[in-house]
């Protein structure tokens, strides 16, 4: 989805792909018990949540979606370089109804936010990354959060590979996920990897676990 030239129906369709890829991968699920635990040990509300490269927008507003029926107050922003994924993702949260939750293009490599967020958080963003860029991304996160980061990303592995080339074909008619996907684990990190480059990026005292399937989640606290 990085090509220059990208048609409009062929983004959308690419974006719909993901948003079911993500849906069977549990994205928003992984993420979730961090955020509600957080949000039961800070008075602060709402609380205000930050999703980089936001893409569709689909885990953004599920996450806003679980605060609701847990009767959570939350603000999420979602930010993107691509113009034409934040009027996607801005189109699904007035279907949805989720006022609550906003879009904006950024390029965060380029433009990093303020520490005005308490959970700053990116999914399936960081395999699009070199190891410079890795490092200076975690290094913007931790700056731009009061409490809480998280990263959500595929761990490069051969399992992972196969299974990526069976379900972007099994929930999607998309071309573009249909190569985007095995060619996203292939350019993952390894959870070492990552974990090397979130200490180079001046995170300390970070936890990472591994999800079904084949995904691993970083959280790191300030403290």
């Amino acid at each position: 989805m990085d090509q220059p030239g990208l048609s409009e129906r062929e983004h959308g369709s690419a974006l719909n792909g993901l948003r079911r890829v993500n849906w069977w991968s549990r994205s928003s699920a992984i993420l979730w018990p961090s955020i509600q635990k957080l949000a039961h040990t800070v008075e602060r509300r709402p609380l205000r949540i930050l999703d980089i490269a936001s893409g569709g927008g689909d885990v953004a507003l599920n996450l806003a979606r679980r605060a609701q029926r847990a009767g959570i107050a939350v603000e999420v922003d979602g930010c993107d370089i691509s113009p034409y994924a934040v009027k996607h993702a801005s189109d699904l949260a007035a279907r949805m109804q989720l006022d609550q939750v906003q879009f904006y293009e950024r390029d965060i490599l380029q433009e990093p936010v303020d520490g005005e967020y308490d959970v700053v958080m990116c999914s399936l963003f960081l395999h699009h990354l070199d190891e410079a860029q890795a490092v200076q991304l975690f290094n913007i996160m931790s700056k731009a959060t009061r409490h809480l980061v998280l990263v959500n990303d595929l761990k490069r592995s051969r399992v992972g590979y196969w299974l990526a080339w069976a379900g972007c074909r099994l929930l999607t008619r998309s071309p573009i996920v249909h190569t985007d996907g095995p060619l996203s684990v292939a350019g993952a990190f390894t959870m070492e990897e990552a974990a090397d480059l979130a200490a180079q990026g001046g995170l300390s005292g970070f936890q990472m676990t591994r999800h079904w399937p084949q995904r691993w989640l970083l959280e790191w606290s300030r403290t």
